[in-house]
């Protein structure tokens, strides 16, 4: 099978106790059946360790949230004891992910690492291909398949070649008339042309939309109620990153549109990222880092799937994420 990937996928290489945001904290670590059964076989005291650390096929977390098997250097114990080979999958893969289209296999990195985002920030999104053992998985629609895949490449263009906050807002009317197509059961590919006319950004109503969004992290709302109160201004130097995110996030979600035939608000999500993310670090002020910010970001709203459904939801039942509205975001770009 095809397994297709950005450039930079495998460039990516963990940085351990270095990490500033590590992934073996605050996070429920759910351990893979396979992983479970040889855990249960390893003996001696580290086996004994194991079983006591495991709970309903997950780590029991420490006080602070920390990963039983996270020692005082931030390093692995099971890395250590057992060698990299034995990690459960959760482990392995992050930050990676992976989807499936048939004979196709997607992957690539998960902006909420902030070695991963270093990378997706570093550089333009090129795709690569190469041939991999045939893995199980389910048949999908290959109609609606090529259909959205000449649909994400004619959108990642644009995004990389075309005037940023112009390339956004037609994106946003190709998603509507591509989502209006599927709906009727016409799978052919809308031009790319602008025909809605921009509205007037309710920058309130959205702050406050993912002030209410579930916290990942406890420090998630009152940062989003400090960042109310300042005033975000765009800075042209940040259009390439900003380009980037929008990028990644088509990369990274568009396509599961072949499995439920919803793309509008996929497309919503990667213009609304790549403004909160831009307006977030203006707000933090000059000399912030946009890779920090968006490594944040990407936790609390990409690692969430209810945040994640919430905004689905909210793209069609706010007014403040209508298409018209969402363009008057990008109107003083």
């Amino acid at each position: 099978m095809i397994f297709r990937t950005p450039g930079y996928y495998g460039k990516f290489r963990c940085i351990a106790d270095k990490c500033t945001d590590n992934c073996c904290i605050g996070w429920e670590i759910d351990i893979d059946s396979e992983t479970m059964d040889y855990y249960s076989s390893v003996g001696g005291s580290f086996g004994g360790r194991l079983k006591n650390s495991i709970k309903d096929g997950s780590f029991v977390l420490t006080e602070g949230e920390r990963c039983p098997f996270l020692n005082s250097r931030n390093l692995c114990d099971i890395y250590t004891e057992l060698g990299e080979a034995h990690l459960c999958q959760i482990c392995t893969d992050h930050p990676r992910f992976y989807e499936w289209f048939g004979n196709v296999k997607e992957g690539g990195l998960g902006l909420c690492c902030e070695a991963a985002a270093k990378l997706i920030l570093s550089e333009d999104m090129t795709l690569t291909e190469t041939v991999i053992p045939d893995e199980d998985c389910d048949e999908c629609d290959s109609g609606l398949y090529e259909l959205l895949l000449s649909a994400r490449d004619a959108i990642i263009k644009h995004l990389q070649n075309d005037s940023f906050p112009e390339a956004v807002c037609t994106m946003l009317d190709f998603g509507e008339e591509l989502q209006f197509r599927i709906d009727n059961g016409d799978l052919t590919l809308p031009a790319w042309e602008r025909t809605t006319q921009v509205e007037t950004p309710d920058i309130q109503a959205i702050m406050e939309f993912y002030a209410s969004l579930e916290p990942i992290d406890e420090n998630w709302r009152p940062y989003m109620e400090r960042c109310m109160a300042g005033e975000g201004r765009y800075c042209p130097e940040y259009e390439v990153y900003l380009r980037r995110i929008a990028v990644y996030s088509i990369f990274r979600f568009f396509m599961k549109g072949v499995f439920d035939g919803e793309i509008l608000s996929r497309v919503k999500l990667a213009a609304v990222s790549a403004w909160m993310v831009g307006h977030l670090v203006l707000c933090e002020g000059r000399g912030a880092d946009i890779a920090e910010t968006a490594k944040n970001y990407s936790k609390e709203v990409e690692y969430s799937e209810k945040n994640l459904d919430a905004l689905a939801d909210a793209f069609y039942d706010e007014e403040c994420f209508s298409t018209p509205r969402i363009m008057g975001m990008f109107a003083d770009m």
